[in-house]
């Protein structure tokens, strides 16, 4: 069970549609995005339907989602969260809400696409002072890995880069000579 789990995980993170992938998180500042290494902090865009745009802070959005955000830009967790409304260093972002209604049920999430989310959006959610603003902590989740744990290297966003495993006390990559079809992606 636990190797299905991690199969599924490492599909929804590696999987692609175009250049990139759908479920992919960046963070804006000033109508300009950072790659995975850049920030910790800022406006969140997920790309998703094949366009980068917004999440809306509404009712549900918590703590935990945030933790998740965090996550899956590699970090260890959220130190804060809020929206654009109330948070304006990070300025504005010119993108569309995209979705909203993000509720995730456990905050160990790996990715934003293991909660639920809606793309049928209120129409409070139709400014910019509704986008979904994170601060993580700078700690990254490979800081102090454990073994058998994963992670992506080397890409622009949070769902590309060379796969690496850490084992026996130090991070190696995985060899490709039995991945087919969807492994690869």
């Amino acid at each position: 069970m636990a190797l299905l789990q991690f199969l599924a995980i490492l599909y929804i993170i590696c999987q692609t549609e175009a250049d990139t992938g759908r479920g992919a998180l960046r963070l804006v500042r000033n109508n300009y995005y950072s790659t995975v290494q850049a920030w910790n902090s800022g406006i969140v865009e997920i790309f998703y339907g094949s366009i980068w745009g917004n999440i809306c802070d509404d009712a549900f959005f918590a703590f935990d989602e945030a933790d998740v955000i965090c996550h899956q830009l590699g970090y260890t967790g959220a130190s804060s969260y809020g929206n654009t409304g109330t948070i304006t260093s990070y300025g504005t972002d010119v993108n569309s809400m995209l979705i909203e209604d993000v509720s995730c049920s456990s905050s160990d999430y790996l990715v934003l696409l293991q909660c639920s989310v809606t793309t049928q959006y209120s129409s409070f959610c139709n400014d910019h002072s509704r986008d979904v603003v994170v601060s993580c902590y700078s700690t990254r989740i490979w800081d102090s890995p454990t073994s058998g744990q994963i992670r992506l290297t080397g890409g622009n966003f949070s769902n590309q880069g060379l796969l690496e495993i850490y084992c026996n006390g130090e991070w190696g990559t995985v060899c490709d000579d039995t991945f087919f079809g969807t492994e690869e992606i």
